[in-house]
């Protein structure tokens, strides 16, 4: 009977160990395993830190003499909310022995990119043209697309808040100018806080 190591040496060749290339097989397989997961990272007590962020937001320019401030406002709010969400990502990436840099991770925050870029730029571009209610409207449903692209490769609540932001969004677009300020507490606040709710019950945190 020829075995592989006799039909090795009748090719004048040694034969191949049967561990040779196990581990690369192994690595691809969990690379490719990877690849297709979904993201569970989005962390509850993040986004509920983010809501929170949003209704001192929209309080201050509620305040009068804050009020013609609201850009600086929430721009502030924004930048300190993404680093507070980012803080608790990391944090639940290691607690799940994970890494931000993995495949799921990076097609999340790439699918999330564009359209913060894009609200970033019709911010810069119209902020002097059109009305603050527009704004808002804009940032709702930009934020709400974002989020929502985000959730086909999340869990499903994330894709549910999407759609949420994007309503808020469509909302302010159409309503008269003095409900922006409830509508951007309802999105970029409660919205958040009840996202990270279903998150830190059912999603572990």
């Amino acid at each position: 009977m020829t075995t592989p190591r006799s039909l090795g040496r009748l090719e004048g060749r040694d034969p191949t160990p049967i561990g040779a290339g196990a581990a690369e097989n192994l690595r691809y397989i969990r690379s490719t395993i990877e690849a297709a997961h979904t993201f569970t990272t989005v962390p509850g007590k993040g986004c509920v830190a983010m809501g929170v962020v949003g209704l001192v937001a929209a309080a201050l320019e509620s305040f009068p003499g804050l009020a013609p401030y609201w850009l600086p406002i929430w721009l502030t709010a924004a930048v300190f909310a993404s680093a507070v969400a980012l803080s608790f990502m990391e944090a639940k990436a290691r607690s799940q022995g994970l890494s931000l840099r993995r495949a799921a991770a990076l097609r999340f925050f790439l699918t999330l990119a564009p359209a913060f870029a894009c609200g970033g730029i019709l911010t810069a571009a119209l902020v002097d043209t059109v009305s603050r209610d527009v704004i808002g409207g804009i940032w709702l449903l930009l934020y709400g697309a974002g989020i929502a692209a985000c959730g086909v490769f999340s869990i499903p609540a994330v894709l549910i808040a999407g759609f949420a932001f994007m309503g808020f969004g469509t909302v302010a677009l159409v309503a008269p100018p003095e409900w922006t300020p409830a509508l951007l507490a309802f999105g970029f606040g409660v919205t958040h806080i009840a996202l990270g709710a279903v998150i830190i019950k059912d999603h572990g945190g």
